[in-house]
């Protein structure tokens, strides 16, 4: 059947042997008469039977090509052709065909057999079911690709979103802009945001935008103790909730696959929902998730910039005042382990989590105490403010009392804590819902009372009027200590006047000089950072 193998002086395995070991070979086995008409099959083994499903006696005097069908490749079964015409080896991954019709993939070498003059006898083929191997590759080329494509889709839509909400105006066109923009998403048939009506407790759209069809918007609200809805639970659990085409999804809008809630949060405040209905009910997969949860975060520091910049530019407030006993509320909580009185002098938020400032009249080692006994305070160091009134930097829990009301858009302006009792004192622009404000703090703690509500005017300052307030409380010698100091590059990273020479030029000590110095640093900065001037 083929030229015997083996040298002149070794063992030569008979011909017998050869054979049975290429029946049971674990691969396919093939030969093929080149020298015949149409190259039909000469040989076939047993695994090729396995693998196939023909018989031995079916595809014998045949040639192979009733292994392909409909999906099968042009251009490998041309590569196969062209080596058998070259009389070269070759090795192809194609599609073929089982006998019941079942497709799979088969790997195929193929490799010349020559007599003893050099002329092709015999084309042994080697066939492999590699299906599954194939599969697997195919299925992370497209992973790759459909992840490729979610980058460059997530990519554009979180850069159009952004741009949109930068550019907005006021809280109504970045609601209705970010919705417009997630409704030309070919993903999405239609997107809201809305918010809990503390009147009724319904979660009601302020914008929407997509293909509504015949759904109004009274459909799409969603009643706040429908704790299976995604929207409730979005806003109860605070991350994103998905439902079905059923879940959650207004009777009266078709052809929805899916819907996905996002709470709009910022440093623990909720600014509302953000909800989504997709076409498909696949589309709501892990990566979409990730991409409206970032669009979630993008949106609620929207917010909370647009609401942070109208209460600084109001001219009309609110102020309102409560008095609060419930030791929920930290400040109560102290005051009700300490002596004496703590007040307010400010706060910043060091990684996302609010520190608030205040003074004390009390031992300091006893309100370090006090604190680390409160619940309400993770951690509290003294920073400042001398042995007779020091300063205290409370750090509290992300979604504590002044994330919840200060990224809503208010201004803690005092708080006044002693004898289990405080008095908080709040602002807030004119347009902001003061009663929800007011209900929220209620929700919050009890034992509140609304002492006080008041409408004032903000005459606007201008930055000339504040530069010219501030230098109006700065003496002649503070004045010209810190434009010297300014000037010279004295706070500059690599100071370029040291404080003798600009206390030389002064024609005043060393000491003076930095005397006048830190006063006038202290009188701007109390403009900036100090509630009472």
């Amino acid at each position: 059947m083929a030229p015997r193998h083996g040298t002149d002086d070794g063992p030569r395995l008979p011909d017998d042997v050869k054979e049975r070991a290429m029946d049971e070979a674990p691969v396919g086995i093939t030969m093929t008469d080149p020298t015949r008409s149409d190259n039909p099959l000469v040989y076939v083994n047993d695994a090729f039977e396995r693998i196939t499903g023909y018989a031995r006696e079916d595809v014998l005097g045949q040639n192979c090509r009733f292994l392909q069908g409909p999906e099968t490749a042009d251009e490998r079964v041309d590569e196969m052709r062209r080596a058998i015409e070259a009389g070269e080896s070759t090795v192809v991954e194609l599609r073929n065909y089982r006998a019941d019709g079942e497709p799979f993939w088969n790997e195929v070498k193929i490799a010349p057999i020559r007599d003893a003059g050099g002329d092709v006898r015999y084309f042994v083929g080697f066939q492999r079911d590699v299906t599954e191997r194939t599969r697997s590759e195919l299925a992370v080329r497209r992973e790759r690709a459909n992840l490729e494509h979610v980058l460059d889709r997530v990519d554009g839509l979180l850069s159009d979103v952004t741009e949109a909400v930068v550019n907005a105006e006021s809280r109504e066109a970045i609601e209705r802009q970010v919705c417009e923009r997630l409704a030309a998403v070919e993903t999405y048939a239609l997107a809201w945001i809305g918010d809990v009506d503390l009147a009724d407790g319904v979660v009601r759209p302020r914008a929407w935008a997509g293909e509504a069809g015949d759904v109004r918007t009274d459909d799409l609200a969603v009643a706040r103790d429908d704790t299976e809805n995604p929207v409730v639970r979005a806003l109860d659990e605070g991350r994103v909730a998905l439902g079905d085409g059923e879940t959650g999804v207004p009777g009266s809008l078709v052809s929805v696959g899916g819907v996905a809630a996002v709470p709009l949060r910022y440093r623990g405040t909720t600014y509302g929902v953000l909800v989504v209905y997709a076409r498909e009910a696949d589309a709501l997969n892990e990566r979409e998730t990730a991409v409206l949860e970032s669009l979630g975060r993008t949106v609620a520091t929207a917010l909370n910039a647009h609401e942070s910049r109208r209460l600084a530019a109001a001219d009309q407030v609110v102020s309102v005042a409560f008095d609060v006993r419930d030791r929920e509320l930290f400040v109560v909580d102290l005051a009700a382990r300490l002596p004496g009185t703590l007040t307010y002098r400010g706060e910043v938020y060091r990684e996302e989590t609010p520190v608030l400032f205040f003074t004390a009249d009390a031992d300091a080692d006893r309100v370090l105490a006090a604190a680390e006994a409160s619940p309400e305070v993770e951690a509290a160091t003294v920073v400042g403010g001398g042995d007779d009134t020091p300063l205290f930097e409370f750090r509290l829990p992300a979604s504590s009392f002044p994330d919840d009301l200060v990224a809503r858009g208010v201004r803690i302006e005092g708080i006044s804590a002693a004898d289990g009792g405080a008095r908080v004192e709040l602002e807030l622009p004119m347009g902001v819902d003061t009663r929800s404000v007011v209900e929220r703090f209620r929700e919050r703690y009890d034992d509140v009372e609304l002492v006080r509500y008041r409408e004032t005017e903000r005459p606007p300052t201008t930055e000339r009027d504040f530069v010219a307030a501030v230098e109006d409380r700065l003496t002649e010698r503070q004045h010209a200590a810190l434009k010297r100091a300014y000037l010279s590059g004295y706070y500059d990273a690599t100071r370029t006047a040291t404080g003798d020479e600009l206390a030389a030029a002064m024609d005043i000590s060393r000491a003076t000089f930095h005397q006048h110095l830190r006063a006038a640093e202290r009188k701007v900065f109390a403009a900036i950072f100090d509630r009472d001037t």
